[in-house]
């Protein structure tokens, strides 16, 4: 909706008519073409896999996100986050080959090596996906977002780089754009370098 009004309605100081609202609802939640389930941080592996099978069989969606990966595995009880992931990963494959649709997963990475963060910018690899290998081998495709949000220059600050890491589908990888965050409506557009 904030997209659609161009504002950022989730923050209380934000001047939008009921107009307005009425139609970013309207033109967004309103079209019966957007379906979301709440997990509240962990579930079971169980009900997101039949959550999702529910959403492509009866809501007919064709593609579904699934935010995070790590949260699900962090409310299960085998202790193991690794083997957790490998797990979910190959049931979350299987099930994108029986429904035939596009399941885009969000994965947290692991702290790099050094002292410097992802938080800094720094570049990400395949390697740095939390928790399991399989999350990078089960998938067709790995596009990884880095930003330096720690910096004092507002312009690389609110620069996010996009690269694909994994390409399945013709092998092309490396830097894909950069895109710049507006904070006054919440958009992200993208920039050439020369803009930069």
């Amino acid at each position: 909706m904030s997209l659609r009004a161009n504002k950022l309605l989730h923050l209380p100081d934000t001047k939008v008519s009921t107009e307005e609202l009425h139609d970013a609802f309207q033109h967004t939640l309103g079209t019966d073409r957007i379906y979301l389930f709440d997990h509240f941080g962990s579930t079971s592996a169980d009900n997101i896999i039949n959550r999702i099978r529910y959403m492509a069989k009866a809501c007919d969606c064709r593609i579904v996100f699934l935010d995070h990966l790590s949260i699900i595995i962090s409310g299960q009880d085998n202790g193991d986050e690794r083997k957790a992931i490998d797990v979910m990963m190959t049931r979350l494959r299987t099930l994108v080959q029986e429904l035939n649709i596009t399941l885009i997963v969000v994965s947290h990475l692991k702290r790099p090596n050094g002292n410097q963060g992802h938080e800094d910018g720094q570049a990400v690899s395949l390697s740095q996906l939390r928790g399991s290998g399989a999350i990078a081998q089960l998938s067709d495709a790995v596009i990884t977002l880095e930003r330096n949000s720690m910096s004092a220059d507002a312009t690389e600050r609110h620069t996010t780089k996009v690269a694909v890491a994994k390409n399945r589908y013709s092998g092309l990888t490396g830097p894909a754009c950069d895109l710049r965050y507006d904070v006054d409506t919440g958009r992200m557009f993208e920039v050439k370098l020369e803009d930069l």
